[in-house]
């Protein structure tokens, strides 16, 4: 398993083998890094950054190029590798943008599709960034596994847009899903099943996105959800984590975060401490999961990364030197990937 981690310019890939776990660092060249993702299939990684593009890399981050120049505006919010292959050993990616557009391109980065019925959607009017009222972005983009025509686009703040044709028509968002979108999951077999972490708490569907559900029972005060992830072995398992609001989730400095756990056995979300940092100064952990390890979780924030082996309960710090700095950033993004 390896970890991607991002935060201003610099990447942190944090490794774990049969040898033990291992730590890389590495800076982007001008960019502030928003969004990671890594092409298991072409060994290509991927960096969107605020006013500075879309950037790719061949090496695992040690040298960058910018591609995507003349299509995106410069600040491309998040990147997504599609879960599915594509042709000549290139995955579909995906990137969003801020003023929110979503793009797509199979072919590595070199040319890319836009999706102009996102911005058709009835609710455009009303969607807008709360720290940056003028605009909106795409915060998450989720892709069916084995299944490309579906396809997910969260907006910030605007809600989860549905698309059953590759993007060609999008649905609007719908009552009980949480319109201030943070993070979107999928369960690698469960394709009816959809996760997420919004503003006012977690949502969810378990009909592919034709109806949603808001549980909250247990999350209070501690309702203001950025991050979620999903068992593998057991779609009912799933965890998530948040604060009470904006200015305690994100920057070590007054910061105050939780995770919490909901199974099919407890309705309730439950609090999670167990081998964890303290919530102080802690920023909110950012969470994930593989189907090459059903069982395990984990975790990265400015304290650290964590794992836990038995779907969430408890979890233990990664044998791996921190770097000092980053006890003192917030951290964008994170990937995940087994190879």
């Amino acid at each position: 398993m390896e970890l991607f981690i991002v935060s201003s310019k610099d990447l942190i890939k944090v490794g774990k083998s049969s040898k033990g776990w291992s730590l890389q660092h590495h800076t982007h060249p001008v960019g502030d890094m928003q969004s990671v993702a890594f092409d298991e299939n072409s060994g290509t990684l991927y960096a969107g950054t605020f006013d500075h593009g879309l950037w790719k890399s061949k090496d695992n981050g040690a040298t960058w190029e910018r591609i995507g120049e003349t299509v995106f505006s410069n600040r491309v919010m998040t990147i997504r590798v599609s879960p599915n292959k594509g042709v000549n050993g290139i995955s579909p990616v995906y990137a969003g943008t801020e003023p929110s557009n979503l793009y797509k391109s199979i072919d590595g980065g070199k040319t890319w599709t836009s999706f102009p019925a996102l911005l058709q959607l009835p609710s455009k009017s009303t969607w807008f960034f709360p720290p940056r009222p003028y605009t909106h972005h795409v915060q998450d983009i989720a892709v069916g596994y084995g299944e490309e025509n579906f396809l997910l686009t969260g907006i910030e703040l605007g809600g989860v847009m549905r698309s059953l044709d590759g993007g060609e028509t999008f649905e609007d968002r719908k009552e009980g899903s949480q319109f201030d979108c943070h993070t979107i999951k999928l369960h690698p077999n469960e394709p009816n099943r959809i996760y997420e972490a919004g503003g006012g708490g977690y949502a969810e569907s378990r009909d592919k996105g034709t109806t949603w559900e808001t549980i909250n029972e247990g999350l209070a005060p501690y309702t203001y959800l950025v991050h979620v992830a999903v068992s593998p072995a057991d779609p009912e398992t799933v965890i998530a984590s948040g604060a009470e609001g904006p200015r305690s989730a994100y920057r070590p400095e007054g910061a105050k975060t939780v995770l919490f756990r909901k199974t099919a056995k407890e309705e309730i979300w439950t609090r999670v401490t167990d081998g964890l940092p303290s919530p102080e100064e802690s920023t909110v952990l950012h969470l994930h999961s593989h189907p090459e390890e059903p069982n395990n979780f984990y975790a990265v924030n400015n304290r650290g990364v964590f794992v836990s082996e038995d779907q969430g309960l408890t979890w233990e710090k990664a044998p791996i030197e921190w770097p000092e700095f980053m006890v003192e950033r917030r951290i964008n993004d994170v990937t995940l990937i087994s190879r």
